[in-house]
């Protein structure tokens, strides 16, 4: 596995697919708001808002106490290989780990406002999947 861990990395690649990422946070936050009797759009961009932005906020500088340590969760991209057989992921072939040039919370509130504003609470071209999925 190749580690990619370089500023221009994250500036070029990682933070765009950061964006990527928050984009369907917010949606799939925004769909259990929704399913929850949040009706008021007005309301659930604030609270999509406020989690982003905290959200995005402890992954640039956050920390928790694990046993003896202090460890900094991050969000890494991988790419990987096709599955071999019938397994369900494929071998990871690069790991895409921020660096600190990393600064996810200042496109929270860009993220939510093109989401709510632009997108109309949708995703737009965006396409995502888990496991097997194309779509």
């Amino acid at each position: 596995m190749k580690v990619v861990h370089s500023d221009s990395d994250t500036l070029e690649f990682t933070d765009e697919a950061g964006m990527a990422f928050m984009t369907l946070t917010v949606h799939r936050l925004n769909a259990a708001l929704i399913a929850n009797g949040v009706t008021s759009a007005e309301q659930r961009r604030g609270i999509c808002e406020n989690f982003l932005f905290e959200f995005a906020y402890y992954h640039d500088a956050g920390w928790l106490q694990h046993g003896d340590r202090r460890v900094f969760p991050m969000v890494a991209l991988a790419t990987r290989a096709a599955p071999a057989e019938d397994a369900n992921l494929g071998k990871i072939m690069e790991l895409h780990v921020p660096t600190e040039a990393s600064s996810w919370h200042e496109y929270a509130n860009g993220v939510v406002s093109r989401y709510f504003e632009v997108q109309g609470e949708g995703v737009g071209e965006l396409r995502s999947g888990s496991y097997g999925d194309d779509e």
